[in-house]
């Protein structure tokens, strides 16, 4: 009795076994791990089938699609390449109509460990009052924003630009900034 129950079972095993593949397109993916800011070429790129319930969003699937343009954040080996993870346009792409993607070039250790998804605070320099007298201070710019993209710093440079989503607001106060310090401290994502 229990060989003819084990017997039932295998064949349907073997019967659920040769299930229809799913079908799938091709999906653009990174051919190896790639740093931000690299600007793609084909020999960076590959095509690779996924199944088309697990094809993300903006996905491409030629290399001529991308040729050219420069990655946001850093990129995974077989990771899909997709519109957000480009400079340029898509970059604010699912955004809230709330907020703007503003660059930013800060400065400091901290500009080094920056990368894509990152949450950071933003610190701007107050000028000294008067020369000599008491050492510059400091004021909290921005808090918990997320890190949209971050430009890889020239060889020898202690500053990064990167792009920050913020409010109408704060992307005012950025701009009441510019040429000002900016420090960018990482933080826990709220």
């Amino acid at each position: 009795m229990c060989c003819l129950l084990l017997a039932g079972a295998a064949a349907l095993g073997a019967r659920h076994s040769g299930d229809p593949p799913r079908t799938g397109h091709p999906v653009l993916v990174a051919a190896r791990d790639l740093p931000a800011g690299t600007r793609l070429s084909s020999a960076d790129v590959r095509l690779r089938s996924w199944p088309d319930e697990l094809r993300p969003a903006g996905a491409f699937s030629s290399g001529t699609d991308v040729a050219g343009r420069s990655l946001a954040g850093a990129v995974r080996a077989g990771e899909a390449v997709t519109e957000t993870r480009l400079s340029g346009p898509g970059l604010a792409a699912g955004l809230p109509p709330t907020l703007r993607a503003v660059p930013v070039q800060v400065t400091g250790g901290a500009a080094g460990l920056l990368h894509a998804g990152e949450f950071v605070d933003l610190l701007v320099s107050d000028p000294p009052e008067a020369e000599g007298v008491a050492p510059p201070a400091a004021h909290l710019l921005a808090e918990a924003i997320p890190v949209l993209a971050v430009t890889p710093p020239p060889a020898g440079a202690d500053s990064v630009a990167i792009v920050v989503a913020v409010d109408a607001a704060t992307a005012l106060q950025l701009a009441a900034e510019s040429g000002r310090t900016l420090v960018a401290t990482l933080r826990h994502p709220p």
